[in-house]
C-alpha cells in the first residue's frame, strides 16, 4: 500500500473502491483507494509498477468517527 492522503477524520470502517488511471498496466479491476484509520492508500491486489506521472482519479465512501 501506498499512503496518498491523510484526513482530519478516522474511517469506522475500512473502505475501498476501485478507479481509474492513465497506466499502461492490465488489470485494472485490481487497483483500488482504500482508507483504514484517518489515511487514504493506492492499493493493488498483484505485485504491480506504476510509472511516474501516472494520474489517478476515483472515490471513495465510508462511515466516519469523531476524532
Amino acid at each position: 500500500m501506498v499512503p496518498l492522503a491523510n484526513m482530519d477524520v478516522t474511517a469506522a470502517y475500512e473502505g475501498f473502491n476501485m478507479f481509474v488511471d492513465n497506466s499502461g498496466e492490465d488489470r485494472m479491476q485490481n487497483r483500488f483507494l482504500y482508507v483504514k484509520g484517518n489515511t487514504v492508500f493506492f492499493r493493488t491486489s498483484y505485485d504491480a509498477n506504476v510509472s511516474g506521472n501516472t494520474w489517478h482519479a476515483g472515490n471513495v465512501s465510508f462511515p466516519v468517527t469523531a476524532v
